[in-house]
């Protein structure tokens, strides 16, 4: 037995070799030419061409242009808005200007204060010797408030010598100047002397303003500088010439003011402005086509240095294929694939547990291969006939248990009939005593029946009888209830009549100041036979509503 499963197997193990199997799809369409460059393959059909660009001359209107004196202009113009006004004229064919005179000037601000602090000297004071206001390079008169000056500063800062030590402020200090009035920011000048011994750093603010807090403008200053000598005192002199032109608000308008100290840099001036004229200009152009090899309709003019080359193609699907007998489970149906255009679905019905001839099919777009596989692996062949052998033994060792079911069975159906046949006799004796107590039974039913019938009968009697004796005690009631009422009324009538009197003896007890005993114990007994009598009264009611 062994020596012929060992044949078997060896069968099994013969290798057929399968030569190689190439398959095409029917190609496609050519596709558009193109200029990408595709080259050909047994998968891949190409044409190639020479193209060109080819034109036209067209001639059209085309758009607007500012107008000169070059191009050829056609009569569909347009002119923009004006411009805003300007000091520069250009000279131009496209424009058309206007001109004005016009003033331009700038309005000067008005202060009135002048302020001089954060003041720091050698040995604790900043020494001015002299302070002048000039408007129009002439002195003009001030006050001023000071705040830590020397007492008698007033007498020396202002009398026209600088050559003394006698006006100075203490260090942190500040004088604030007053005008009067206000005047043209531009047309002021402040000059001050400083003197200092020492070689500390001399610094003062100047600020200007129209009111005493809110400053137009200020500046800080840092001086370095001593002198032994009274005739050396430095003179500083301020005005709107140290300060930045960003500060001012310029305002631009074109007035007729004249002599007026507020306005500064006035001059007459010429302005222009600007109207553009825009017209549509007649050009010829070229018109080109798309690349082709032969002209297009009016596109005859080839561009020459336009060569190109376009490619169209074609392609087609290759499934190349090598079955071989497959020897393992683990072997990959994908392996049998040695080349394809796209990815290829494969499907089989093969059973890796069974050795045999089983159909694969391979699915590349619209090729459909089917391909016989042999199927020949060792466990296999070994375990089918292992488990043939195995299901041979389970078959017989069924049977025989089957058999040995089968004689019991057929013992057993034996015994059933036998004690069946018993229960049947025994079941056809119960039955004719079960129909022997019925007979019995029917015959006692129907005398019971008979005696119920009877008895009925005389109770209805009883129960007319006994109406009619219900109906004569309730009218006997009826009678002896409206008697009761008018004992009722009457006794009530009694009551009222008792209580009245009652009331009376009162009243006239109460008039007697001084009564005799036999007198108050009549009056008690009356009292409590009245009260007797209601009691007895209110009794029989309620027995009457029972």
């Amino acid at each position: 037995m062994k020596k012929i499963l060992w044949l078997i197997f060896l069968s099994f193990l013969i290798v057929t070799n399968v030569d190689a199997k190439v398959y095409y799809s029917d190609y496609s369409d050519f596709s558009q030419f193109q200029e990408e460059e595709v080259f050909p393959s047994d998968t891949v059909d190409v044409i190639k061409e020479k193209m060109y660009l080819w034109y036209k001359n067209v001639n059209k209107l085309g758009d607007y242009k500012l107008y000169n004196n070059v191009d050829s202009f056609s009569n569909d113009c347009y002119m923009t808005e004006f411009t805003d006004w300007s000091n520069q004229k250009i000279d131009n064919a496209g424009y058309n200007y206007e001109e004005r005179n016009a003033y331009y000037y700038t309005m000067a601000k008005g202060i009135r204060y002048i302020h001089l602090y954060n003041l720091q000297g050698s040995y604790g004071s900043f020494r001015i010797p002299e302070l002048d206001i000039q408007y129009k390079d002439k002195s003009i008169k001030y006050t001023y408030t000071c705040n830590g000056c020397l007492e008698g500063f007033d007498d020396y800062i202002n009398n026209g010598i600088y050559e003394e030590n006698e006006s100075y402020i203490d260090n942190g200090g500040s004088l604030i100047i007053d005008l009067g009035k206000e005047y043209p920011f531009h047309l002021i000048d402040v000059i001050f002397y400083i003197f200092d011994l020492g070689n500390s750093d001399k610094t003062y603010t100047i600020g200007y303003s129209t009111d005493k807090e809110n400053l137009l403008y200020y500046k800080q200053y840092v001086l370095q500088f001593s002198d032994e000598y009274w005739s050396n005192a430095v003179k500083r002199f301020h005005n709107i010439d140290e300060i930045d032109d960003s500060i001012w608000k310029y305002n631009e308008t074109y007035v007729g003011l004249r002599n007026n100290d507020f306005v500064i840099n006035k001059e007459s001036i010429k302005q222009y402005r600007y109207q553009e004229k825009w017209c549509k200009v007649y050009e010829t152009f070229k018109e080109y086509s798309e690349y082709s090899k032969e002209p297009i309709e009016d596109y005859i003019y080839r561009v020459d240095d336009s060569l190109k080359y376009f490619y169209s193609y074609r392609v087609r699907d290759k499934l190349e294929l090598d079955i071989k007998e497959i020897t393992s489970k683990d072997f990959n149906l994908n392996d049998f694939i040695v080349t394809s255009t796209d990815e290829v679905l494969i499907n089989d019905d093969i059973n890796w547990d069974k050795n045999g001839i089983y159909n694969v099919s391979f699915k590349l777009n619209n090729i459909n291969v089917t391909e016989e596989v042999v199927l020949n692996v060792e466990s296999n062949t070994i375990s089918e006939l292992t488990e043939k052998i195995k299901y041979l033994e389970e078959q017989l060792n069924k049977l025989k248990i089957e058999k040995e079911k089968s004689l019991q069975l057929q013992e057993n159906l034996n015994k059933e009939i036998i004690s069946l046949k018993e229960q049947l006799y025994n079941c056809s004796l119960e039955k004719e005593k079960e129909i022997q107590n019925q007979n019995n039974l029917n015959d006692f039913y129907t005398s019971k029946t008979n005696e119920l019938e009877e008895d009925i009968k005389n109770l209805n009697e009883s129960i007319g009888s006994i109406i009619k004796e219900k109906e004569n005690l309730n009218n006997s009631n009826v009678l002896k209830i409206n008697d009761l009422e008018k004992n009722i009324t009457k006794l009530n009538n009694d009551n009222k009549k008792l209580m009245e009197e009652n009331n009376l003896c009162l009243f006239k007890l109460s008039n007697i100041k001084t009564p005799s005993n036999s007198n108050l114990v009549f009056y008690l007994k009356f009292v409590f036979l009245f009260l007797i009598l209601l009691l007895l009264a209110l009794l029989i009611r309620r027995k009457i509503k029972k």
